[in-house]
């Protein structure tokens, strides 16, 4: 116990360090909930995107029924018909979409090749793609029933068209879980933690084997009546003692900022959040004891912490989600640990049932993260007994008592 001790003494000293990364991180979790303060409620409720109609044609019966028809979906702004005025309006987002009826357009509707419409819209926005939507249907209707064949005027060829766009359907929302859906905030709050579980960890493990590294330190140690035995078991003890307390306390912190969007939520899927991040926190303590062979000081112990975690997180989707990720990219990180944890946040959110078949792929990324953590610790493990044994294992480490 005295090495854990001595351990515990150790990592009192880089509290600092610690607390700064969890600030930091707290804060980015308080702007993700910000932006994702707003839940979506599954009423619908239609917008009204701003339109603009320029007619440079004469006005009938067909084109006052267009008008009248978006007016019904959107809100009409009447602009002059000069190229300036309308560069302006759509600069300026005065209206999303302008409508242009060319000169001689009602003429040639009945010709087999009839003029089209003009339109100019706000690039990449969805009220232009559903103002187009809904001209192209109105002009569809009215294309269908001019080839039927049957003598129709104007104003009863509008009408029909009007009335056939006028039906509705009904739309019943339903819930096929036994609980509230898992609020988005913690969702988005699973899926980052994993680069703070890792910099913590690999932070805290690093800072006790840099210390116990130091040439004259290890001397000392084999002259002392602790065994080596001892001595790997209370380091041992402590990597699993602090990986346990950075999970808990990261857990709870999690629960508590998120307490008041987790009410009504399954249980059982806060459940399986829990438990998919304690298993990373094993596997990210193989990977932080694999590190820490290679880390000789403390500026090098930040670099490995942020590139690695850096590095790791945005190869596994925690920043971006994984569907937005290339094919290529994708295949590279599922040999990554960071990807099967962010797979298994993905699978448990979208979670609409609890029964064996739709938790087989998260129990599939349970056992993939322990295989890395299996592997990653044997390879640390063979490393570490080959630089006990080696002719450099008494090397230059440099701690903050040498600065």
């Amino acid at each position: 116990m005295k090495v854990f001790k001595a351990c515990l003494l150790i990592m009192k000293r880089h509290k600092g360090q610690i607390l700064t990364y969890l600030i930091l991180f707290m804060g980015i979790f308080i702007v993700i909930s910000a932006f994702m303060s707003t839940k979506i409620t599954p009423d619908f409720s239609e917008t009204k995107p701003e339109f603009t109609i320029i007619n440079r044609d004469k006005e009938t019966a067909l084109t006052e029924g267009l008008r009248g028809f978006l007016s019904d979906h959107g809100t009409e702004v009447n602009l002059d018909d000069k190229k300036d005025v309308l560069q302006d309006a759509m600069f300026y987002h005065a209206t999303e979409y302008i409508l242009i009826i060319p000169e001689g357009f009602d003429a040639s509707l009945e010709a087999e090749s009839p003029i089209s419409l003009e339109t100019a819209s706000v690039p990449g926005t969805g009220d232009s793609y559903y103002l187009d939507n809904l001209v192209n249907q109105y002009w569809s209707f009215i294309n269908t029933y001019q080839k039927t064949g049957l003598q129709m005027d104007d104003e009863v060829l509008a009408a029909k068209a009007l009335e056939s766009l006028a039906l509705e359907t009904s739309v019943a929302t339903m819930r096929f879980s036994a609980g509230q859906p898992m609020d988005d905030a913690y969702y988005a709050y699973n899926r980052v933690q994993s680069y703070i579980l890792l910099v913590l960890i690999l932070l805290c493990v690093s800072s006790v084997t840099l210390s116990f590294k130091r040439p004259e330190l290890q001397m000392r140690n084999l002259c002392a009546p602790t065994t080596v035995r001892a001595k790997n078991f209370g380091q041992f003890l402590y990597c699993g003692v602090v990986s346990l307390s950075v999970w808990l306390l990261l857990s709870v912190m999690g629960i508590i900022l998120s307490a008041g969007r987790l009410a009504g939520t399954d249980w059982r899927l806060i459940g399986l959040m829990l438990l998919n991040s304690f298993l990373f926190s094993v596997t990210s303590l193989a990977i932080s004891m694999l590190v820490s062979h290679f880390i000789k000081n403390s500026n090098t112990q930040n670099a490995f912490a942020n590139f690695l975690g850096l590095a790791l997180s945005f190869l596994g989707g925690a920043f971006v989600p994984l569907e937005f990720l290339s094919q290529s990219i994708q295949a590279f990180s599922r040999f990554t640990p960071v990807y099967w944890y962010s797979k298994a946040v993905t699978d448990i959110y979208s979670l609409t049932s609890l029964d064996s078949i739709s938790l087989r792929p998260i129990w599939q990324a349970f056992g993939i993260e322990l295989a890395f953590a299996a592997a990653i610790l044997c390879v640390s493990l063979v490393l570490g007994k080959y630089k006990s044994k080696a002719e450099n294992s008494f090397g230059s480490i440099r701690t903050e008592l040498d600065s």
